[in-house]
């Protein structure tokens, strides 16, 4: 897979360090001095030092008495200024189009609706081969790689109830023994990623991340679908990008990136 042009490409590294540090002055928690957060981020010292500084100049941060930084009042401009029609599909757009493009293949972006996964945004695939689908399609919470993902994060009464089916087949491949499926929930939620093998329609696979919100629980799934037979090293390339954009649209809903796996 070509990621010649993938965003990591063409970043600048001195902004991600300022951005993370921001992240982390606005996380919950006491105010944090220079010490501590070049010891959290893995930053020197004197990096953290000179960004501080430029962050205090246009009030982006406050230092307080005792030495801790806190955010400033230049935030709440900011935040201001974010209109208020930008939902979640609207955030997702460039992420599902940026991952079609690097990965090429058709991207969606599910979330949790009247236990089933809703379909709400859709990049297709530049693909000639891409599989399609359609915003507003409903799948079932047992079949499918974002369909497992946004029950594996369900409530535990939710999920048991789930659990409790009753199970359809929609394909051979599809699972239905419950002790089964709880195991993949379990294995999915630990590693980030889940994976349809034809579970839900035959030749088609797919493979999913959650993308968790600000509270810390999955706000969505986002997925790719592909034909069989691909191979190992691409599959590779395509959960790597998958993961890479999961965890780029949790930061824009202000969440923490989901999980790397093993």
């Amino acid at each position: 897979m070509d990621t010649s042009t993938d965003l990591t490409d063409n970043r600048i590294p001195a902004v991600d360090r300022a951005l993370h540090l921001l992240d982390l002055l606005c996380a919950e928690g006491p105010p944090l001095g220079i010490r501590e957060m070049s010891a959290r981020l893995g930053i020197p010292r004197s990096t953290v030092y000179r960004i501080l500084n430029s962050f205090e100049a246009h009030g982006v941060v406050l230092r307080q008495a005792e030495g801790g930084f806190v955010p400033g009042p230049r935030l709440l401009a900011y935040a201001r200024a974010v209109p208020p029609a930008l939902d979640l599909p609207t955030l997702a757009a460039p992420v599902l189009a940026d991952l079609a493009r690097v990965a090429r293949l058709t991207a969606k972006l599910s979330v949790l609706d009247a236990g089933a996964a809703l379909v709400v945004a859709v990049a297709p695939g530049p693909g000639a081969y891409s599989i399609t689908t359609h915003v507003g399609r409903r799948f079932p919470l047992h079949a499918g790689a974002a369909s497992k993902i946004l029950a594996a994060h369900m409530p535990a009464a939710a999920r048991a109830a789930l659990l409790e089916g009753p199970l359809p087949r929609a394909t051979p491949a599809t699972v239905t023994d419950p002790a089964r499926l709880a195991a993949i929930l379990d294995a999915a939620r630990q590693d980030g990623l889940a994976h349809d093998h034809a579970e839900y329609t035959a030749g088609v696979h797919a493979m999913a991340a959650p993308v968790p919100g600000p509270d810390g629980a999955c706000a969505a799934a986002i997925s790719v679908t592909y034909l069989p037979n691909e191979p190992p090293a691409r599959l590779a390339a395509v959960e790597a990008a998958l993961r890479q954009a999961a965890g780029r649209l949790a930061r824009l809903l202000g969440g923490a990136p989901p999980p790397k796996g093993g």
